[in-house]
């Protein structure tokens, strides 16, 4: 692809304002830019053959790394298409650990997007590889990884269980580094389930590895996860404890993204408090970050978010039009189980209005999609609300 004139001060802008990209191509960057260009304007994605010679020619290394940008800042169409480009690229190589590195990269996006029963057949497919070529690292990561899909579909006995087969290879093989992913993990499911005791371990074991070897980012990731746990047992002064020593941190080694998540969590406290005011200007300056970075995941996250402390002090209209704003986010990136959790979200504000029929055709899409994906405590809980009609 060649760099028009007229595009290459927009990939140098590109460049300086997302350091994550300065080591990529200007050829890809430029690719990039034109697909904003191309969103911004209202124009179809489409598969572009030519970009797809392009990437062929770059190392697997970087076709990996364009590829998770493309994932982070939810362009999901475009990321599984770099992933399988790499996939076919490392096969033809016979390069078999890049093998399950696309593998794996490929069950995280179906995962993310709420895909899983395709997700759980690449991590059968990547599991057979560790299998042939004895890498046990990789194989712990994948188990980890599955405990990750159960818990967003509600099985948390199945996640518990593959999180625990991930941390007893992790801490066989003496990976310290993978023992606070997979303790951080565990916790999530056990916060999920309600189990906040065992969350709150998890997650102190998880501090206690990270400051050990040093890791600010792991640091701050698990006072945020104990500010969640202490959150979830109603411990406000505590969660908002925890989520200022996660922001300090996170403002101390200048990450905007993770500075962004504080921001959002202390903005859901403040909602818990029933401080809305507060709630808003929190979870607004965490919008404005991630729509900066251009993380549209996070950001369709953050409208929910809003959505709920509008609907909390009586001003539908707000309410339903961030809900709205974020399914429009989720639908377009390909998120089905985001999707599925917005429009349940609707069917609930419309229930409270006393729309019956407009929450049913929510809750009925909700349903649907919540078959598709295959997450079972989902459907039953969106039959439990169209029963409740």
């Amino acid at each position: 692809m060649t760099i028009p004139p007229e595009l290459q001060l927009l990939v140098a802008q590109a460049k300086q304002q997302m350091p994550q990209l300065a080591h990529l191509p200007d050829e890809v960057v430029g690719q990039l830019v034109l697909e904003a260009l191309q969103e911004q304007h209202g124009q179809s994605q489409v598969r572009m053959p030519a970009y797809e010679e392009e990437l062929k020619k770059l190392p697997l290394d970087q076709i990996g790394a364009i590829g998770q940008q493309m994932m982070i800042t939810g362009h999901w169409d475009e990321a599984e298409m770099v992933f399988f480009v790499g996939l076919q690229k490392a096969e033809e190589e016979h390069d078999v650990p890049l093998q399950l590195n696309f593998l794996t990269l490929l069950s995280r996006l179906c995962r993310d997007r709420g895909n899983f029963p395709q997700a759980m057949a690449l991590y059968q497919q990547a599991l057979a590889l560790t299998e042939r070529t004895g890498d046990r690292h990789l194989r712990g990561i994948i188990y980890d990884d599955m405990g990750v899909a159960y818990s967003m579909q509600g099985d948390y006995p199945q996640a518990i269980e593959y999180h625990k087969k991930g941390l007893d290879i992790t801490e066989d093989m003496g990976n310290e580094e993978g023992l606070a992913g997979g303790y951080g993990n565990l916790g999530n499911v056990y916060r999920q389930q309600g189990d906040y005791e065992r969350a709150i371990q998890a997650y102190k074991k998880v501090l206690d590895i990270s400051i050990k070897l040093g890791e600010d980012r792991v640091s701050s990731r698990a006072y945020g996860n104990l500010g969640l746990a202490y959150q979830g047992k109603g411990q406000y002064d505590l969660a908002i404890e925890m989520y200022q020593k996660s922001l300090v941190i996170m403002l101390r080694i200048d990450d905007q993204q993770g500075v962004a998540r504080v921001y959002g969590n202390l903005g859901n406290v403040q909602t818990k408090l029933g401080n809305y005011e507060a709630a808003i200007q929190m979870l607004q300056r965490a919008l404005e970050i991630m729509q900066q970075i251009g993380d549209e995941p996070y950001v369709a996250k953050q409208y929910g978010n809003l959505a709920i402390v509008y609907k909390n002090v009586g001003d539908v209209g707000q309410a339903l039009a961030h809900y709205h704003q974020a399914l429009k986010i989720f639908e377009r990136i390909g998120d089905r189980h985001s999707v599925a959790n917005t429009y349940f979200n609707l069917g609930n504000l419309c229930l409270k209005q006393g729309e019956r029929e407009q929450a049913r055709a929510h809750y009925q899409k909700a349903k649907a999609l919540y078959e598709m994906v295959g997450d079972g405590r989902g459907v039953q809980d969106a039959a439990r609300a169209l029963r409740g009609l």
